[in-house]
């Protein structure tokens, strides 16, 4: 019975060896190439080529891979109560007077400024609800989103919303809305809208602090995101939320802060209660 050397040493004498040619890297005959007399090559140097190449395939690949779960964080994990927000854009914004168009504008020319690598938090604050402050802040996330290569991890947390889920996943074992999933979530993804900051302590108008707890979770998120642009939209004051939260809550989202504000506007949502 033929051994396995020899089995080997038999069809490798039975391949069209080119003997006037020797890779000098290798030193290896060259080969022919199949039903091929007057094109060879190292079959070393091939079989390397052929290597690369698959490893370079699959390379691209990973990076698709990571590139589409980056483009689809907004899609899929965003926290939002109001779902008419999902995949609105600046042009779906509507001015109806001067301090609308200026503050559209402001946003756009901060998307560009995210867009070319600048890294500052953003406030964007009115005391009227329905001016659109949490339309320009989702629209800053879909126009990045969509923009360039879309490499980008965008992510909008309704900050209410998600307290109640975290406080659910207490009681409710089967969920995976807990404290850690967000903190780890929030601190990850490249921009973070944080919306409607107050809301989670119900009534603006009370002399209400945010709990330890709620300042323990927003302090968690922003110790994670120094290095990182997060958008914050509130209806309250600066005073006001000095006085409501923690202060070293209040300094990491005052870091690098731009503002965009709404004075004059009022709400723009349709009315149909007749009064």
């Amino acid at each position: 019975m033929e051994s396995i050397s020899q089995t080997l040493q038999t069809k490798l004498e039975m391949l069209n060896w080119d003997f006037n040619k020797r890779c000098e890297k290798h030193k290896s005959y060259f080969l022919f190439d199949y039903n091929d007399n007057l094109n060879s090559r190292c079959p070393v140097c091939y079989c390397e080529g052929m290597t690369k190449n698959v490893e370079q395939q699959e390379a691209e690949k990973a990076l698709d891979a990571e590139r589409l779960k980056k483009y689809n964080t907004l899609k899929k994990l965003s926290i939002l109560q109001d779902e008419t927000l999902r995949a609105i854009r600046f042009s779906d914004y509507k001015p109806t007077n001067s301090e609308e168009e200026n503050n559209k504008n402001e946003a756009i020319d901060f998307f560009n400024r995210y867009r070319n690598g600048e890294i500052f938090n953003l406030w964007i604050q009115g005391l009227n609800t329905g001016v659109g402050k949490s339309h320009l802040g989702m629209s800053i996330l879909e126009e990045l989103n969509e923009s360039d290569a879309k490499d980008r991890s965008c992510l909008f947390i309704d900050i209410a919303r998600m307290l109640e889920l975290i406080h659910d996943s207490f009681d409710n074992k089967e969920s995976h809305y807990t404290q850690a999933y967000f903190t780890d979530l929030l601190g990850k993804v490249d921009f973070l809208v944080l919306d409607d900051l107050g809301a989670e302590t119900g009534d603006i108008d009370s002399k209400k602090k945010a709990s330890e707890y709620t300042s323990k979770v927003l302090r968690s998120v922003m110790n994670s995101r120094q290095d990182k642009a997060t958008i914050i939209t509130t209806n309250l004051p600066s005073a006001k939320l000095k006085q409501m939260y923690d202060g070293k809550v209040m300094s990491r989202m005052m870091r690098g802060v731009k503002s965009i504000v709404f004075k004059e506007s009022i709400d723009k949502r349709p009315s149909e209660v007749g009064f």
